[in-house]
C-alpha cells in the first residue's frame, strides 16, 4: 500500500531532479565521475569491496569531511560537543532499494545533522560511504523507511532531503524528518549565571501531502492541522480530537488522526 501510494510523489520528484541532473544522477565531485583507474579498482572488487555491481557504484558516494567544515565555522572539535549527530550511533543491517526494488543488504546508519545515510559493507569495515542522494534510491533500517524527496520547509523554500513516511492513504500522506541541530554553548558570565555546553539537540519536523503534491511543513498546533483538511470535514475532525485527545507531537497519534481523516 505504501509503495503504491508514493509512486505519484516519486514521479514528480524524479522529474524535478532530472531537470538539473541532465541525465546524470550525480553532481560533479560527488562520485558521479569515475576516472579509469578508480573504475578498474571498483570492478576488481578493490577500493571498498564494491565488486562489479553497477548499482552499488552509482549508490556509493565518498562521505564528506563534515566536521572540518563545522570546525571552521564554530572553532570546535567534535569532542567539545555534547550529544551525537546520529539518532542511533550503531550501524545496523538495512536494505537498499532502487526504484522501490530491494537489491542490497548492508550496514547503515542515519546522520541526522548532515541528512545522510552512511553505509559500510561489514560491521568492522573502516571504510564509510554516504548513499547518493537521489529519488530513485531509498533505504530501510530499524523499521523506518528513508525516501529522498523534494519538500517545502517552514519558510516556504523548496528543499530536498530524507523523509520517513508516517501515514500514506489514497489522498493524504504524512512524513517525519528527524533532525539534529547544533546549539552553540554559552559560558557563565558570573557565578550566578548558568553555563550551557555546545550540544546537538533533537528536532522533529512533520510534512503533509495531499493528492500527490510536494510535502509541505506542518505545524503541530491543533488549529493548523485542522485547516489542512477540507472545510466540510473539519467539524468531524475537531470532534475526533476532542474525543481522542491526541498528542499532536506524537508520531503514532498523528498516524491515527490521518488514518481517521482518510475515511471521511
Amino acid at each position: 500500500m505504501m509503495k503504491r501510494n508514493l509512486i505519484g510523489l516519486f514521479m514528480i520528484f524524479a522529474a524535478v531532479t532530472a531537470i538539473n541532473a541532465q541525465g546524470n544522477i550525480h553532481s560533479a565531485g560527488e562520485g558521479g565521475v569515475f576516472i579509469s583507474e578508480r573504475l578498474g579498482l571498483l570492478k576488481n572488487g578493490q577500493g571498498g569491496g564494491l565488486g562489479n555491481n553497477p548499482a552499488m557504484m552509482n549508490l556509493y558516494n565518498d562521505i564528506r569531511m563534515k566536521f572540518g567544515r563545522m570546525g571552521e565555522e564554530v572553532n570546535l572539535n567534535l569532542g567539545d560537543i555534547e550529544g551525537s549527530i546520529y539518532p542511533n550511533e550503531n550501524f545496523v543491517i538495512g536494505t537498499l532499494y532502487e526504484d522501490g526494488v530491494a537489491f542490497k543488504k548492508i550496514h547503515m546508519r542515519y546522520d541526522a545533522y548532515n541528512d545522510e545515510v552512511e553505509l559500510k559493507e561489514t560491521k568492522d569495515d573502516d571504510l564509510v560511504r554516504a548513499m547518493v542522494q537521489h529519488p530513485i534510491y531509498s533505504c530501510s533500517m530499524n523499521g523506518n523507511q528513508y525516501y529522498y524527496l523534494v519538500y517545502q520547509d517552514e519558510d516556504g523554500h523548496q528543499k530536498e532531503g530524507y523523509l520517513t513516511p508516517v501515514f500514506s492513504g489514497n489522498y493524504y500522506a504524512l512524513f517525519v524528518q528527524q533532525k539534529k541541530v547544533f546549539k552553540e554553548g554559552k559560558p557563565a558570565k558570573t557565578s550566578l549565571d548558568n553555563s550551557f555546553p555546545h550540544r546537538f539537540v533533537d528536532r522533529t519536523e512533520y510534512y503533509f501531502s495531499k493528492g500527490g503534491d510536494i510535502p509541505i511543513y506542518m505545524k503541530t498546533r491543533k488549529s493548523d492541522i485542522i485547516t489542512l483538511f477540507p472545510e466540510e470535514d473539519q467539524k468531524t475532525i475537531k470532534s475526533y480530537m476532542k474525543d481522542k485527545r491526541p498528542n499532536l507531537n506524537d508520531k503514532n497519534d498523528l498516524q491515527n488522526l490521518f488514518a481517521y481523516a482518510s475515511t471521511l
